[in-house]
């Protein structure tokens, strides 16, 4: 029978509080996420969320009250804005900085990260299937497609332009977020990748290296008043964090500026002086010290991979198993932002390459238990749909539904995560690109020159997945389904 959402979300909008209670309102793939002025009321009523006709789970994480719909959100999420007229819009509320200092350090940032991030996520992963997709079929050794052709430049020019020019709609987002002007935040993101800094290092002699002869060795081509320029070698391209803080320092600026120049002036210097500022700062402090951070980070991610025998082993069977965890709670962001900043850095990334196992384990999973309950209807109805979702990448349904709440199931998904996340770890795997999930996934390990680490996250993926069926078929029982679902 149809959900319907009219109903359902006239009662989440008043269980959480009220209009006046909801700060903004955001979703990703299946959660609608509400930043709450008073959490309590909303908590006090979770449980009554929870029992409502299209909702799978209700959960409170990253100082977000998140209420899971599945596939549907989107449909959930225009009503709650038709109903509220938030849009995802921060409220001007003067108490909104008492509260957020309430936050803990890791709430702020996860609700930041996500806040930003999820707007583009569903682009983002358009655009890594895309992408992916044209990059795999033109490979050598697969042939396809030819790259010098118009179909290949077309398709990933809309596939690449969209990671090229991510700081653009981070930047956007970002400012979105921070209450400030958007178009000021695209403009900073815009000048991080402007051609002519992007391609500073292929068109200018090196003037200087700083941190010689150290791992944080970084040569720089130019100077801003004396200062040194120092750009990475893709420059700022597909980056996440530079624009992001970037742009939350324009959105201070832009602040203080309101306050302190007259209305005559405010309209002309507000822009100037929050954008030229910002970026600057980007230029000369912020990416510089973001890009020693990461080579810090990928300092200890390789030591970990290449520690003898047991290294990529141990690292990716808890990366394996460990990032449906953190899914399961929403707390999954700061892992993909750190992700998609190696993979802009570096041109891949070991994290993501275990961590991205888990939608494929879910697939395994998702059509054992079909298989397995094929008598018992109750649970069909519930794990085919859930299956669908899974096999598309989105793992929250058939989580929600079914795995949780058959807690040897779940137990039996995050060791096959581990196991299969253990072989691609143990074999070096590298993912090229963020975008699809599940059964798309793939495709974000097509680069390096070949087919190599396509067939390693193959490999991982076959053993922990016929590991997960066999378990699950194994673990299973009708009645025990029909007592914990029903």
């Amino acid at each position: 029978m149809a959900v319907d959402y009219n109903a359902t979300t006239d009662e989440v909008i008043r269980l959480v509080g009220g209009k006046d209670n909801i700060k903004n309102v955001t979703h990703c793939v299946t959660r609608l996420r509400f930043t709450l002025k008073d959490n309590g009321v909303a908590s006090a009523n979770a449980d009554d969320i929870a029992a409502l006709d299209g909702v799978i789970k209700v959960l409170e994480a990253g100082g977000q009250f998140q209420v899971v719909i599945g596939t549907q959100v989107e449909e959930a999420y225009d009503l709650v804005v038709e109903k509220t007229g938030l849009a995802g819009g921060v409220v001007d509320d003067p108490d909104a900085a008492a509260e957020d200092a309430n936050q803990t350090l890791l709430d702020k940032l996860m609700n930041t990260i996500s806040g930003i991030l999820v707007p583009t996520l569903g682009m983002l992963t358009a655009a890594g299937i895309l992408k992916g997709v044209v990059s795999f079929l033109a490979l050598e050794n697969i042939g396809l497609l030819d790259p010098t052709s118009g179909l290949y430049m077309i398709l990933y020019a809309l596939g690449d332009g969209f990671f090229y020019f991510l700081p653009i709609m981070l930047g956007f987002s970002a400012a979105r977020k921070f209450g400030s002007n958007e178009f000021i935040g695209a403009a900073i993101g815009a000048a991080l990748t402007y051609p002519a800094m992007v391609n500073i290092a292929q068109t200018m002699e090196v003037a200087g290296t700083l941190f010689a002869g150290t791992a944080f060795e970084m040569s720089y081509f130019n100077t801003f008043l004396g200062i040194p320029v120092v750009m990475p070698g893709a420059g700022y391209t597909s980056s996440v964090f530079p624009v992001i803080i970037a742009v939350y320092v324009a959105s201070l600026l832009e602040k203080w500026c309101k306050k302190n120049i007259g209305p005559n002036l405010r309209g002309i210097l507000t822009p100037i002086i929050s954008s030229v500022c910002s970026v600057v700062l980007a230029y000369l402090v912020i990416g510089p010290v973001l890009n020693m951070i990461c080579g810090v980070i990928s300092i200890i991610v390789d030591f970990l991979f290449n520690i003898p025998v047991v290294g990529g082993l141990v690292a990716g069977g808890l990366l394996g198993g460990g990032f449906g965890v953190l899914v399961m709670f929403g707390l999954h962001w700061v892992i993909i932002g750190m992700a998609l900043q190696l993979i802009a850095q570096n041109g891949f990334d070991y994290i993501m390459a275990a961590g991205g196992i888990g939608p494929m384990i879910g697939m395994f999973q998702g059509l054992a238990i079909c298989w397995a309950c094929r008598k018992n209807q109750k649970v069909r109805d519930l794990a085919i749909p859930a299956t669908i979702s899974q096999i598309c990448g989105v793992g929250e349904p058939l989580m929600y539904s079914i795995l949780i709440p058959i807690k040897k199931l779940f137990a039996i998904n995050i060791l096959g995560g581990c196991i299969g996340g253990a072989i691609i770890g143990a074999l070096g795997t590298k993912m090229y690109m963020f975008g699809g999930s599940g059964l798309f996934g793939i495709f974000n390990y097509a680069g390096g020159g070949g087919m190599q680490d396509v067939i390693k996250y193959c490999i991982g993926v076959g053993v922990g997945g016929i590991f997960t069926v066999i378990a699950t078929i194994m673990a299973y029982n009708d009645d025990e389904a029909t007592k914990v679902l029903g």
